[in-house]
């Protein structure tokens, strides 16, 4: 996870520190798809309905402090791994893409304890460690 370092600093999260990423304030659609009528698909509609559920999620990560990012703003991995930052996404998909907001996750963050990546800052990398090097 890259944080910015004047969001880092108030935690005691330094670069190489496991961290853990959690909200409880998940939004679910469990229901709903059926579009009979105008406006059956609408968030508030749903919401009425019973269809979307409030869950948690979290995801442990390895802290990166950088200004790359913004402050008030992380960015983590949300694609491979099982462990990924989709569990701090809304499962509420777009209702005209029907795609889920993948960049829009939220959470709270909390400083867990140090990494075997915070002595060699070498290692920090959101690079594939599988990585074996250019054919030849």
């Amino acid at each position: 996870m890259e944080v910015h370092p004047q969001d880092a600093e108030p935690l005691g999260i330094e670069s190489g520190d496991y961290v853990r990423l959690w909200s409880d304030d998940i939004l679910i659609q469990t229901g709903g798809f059926q579009h009979i009528e105008p406006g059956s698909f609408s968030f508030t509609r749903l919401m009425d309905d019973g269809h979307i559920r409030v869950g948690s999620g979290e995801v442990e990560a390895i802290a990166i402090i950088t200004d790359a990012v913004k402050p008030r703003l992380l960015f983590a991995n949300f694609l491979y791994g099982t462990r990924t930052a989709n569990s701090l996404i809304h499962r509420v998909p777009d209702p005209v893409t029907n795609r889920y907001r993948f960049k829009i996750g939220k959470a709270k963050v909390e400083r867990l304890r140090e990494s075997p990546y915070r002595k060699d800052i070498l290692l920090l990398t959101f690079k594939s460690r599988t990585y074996a090097g250019p054919e030849k």
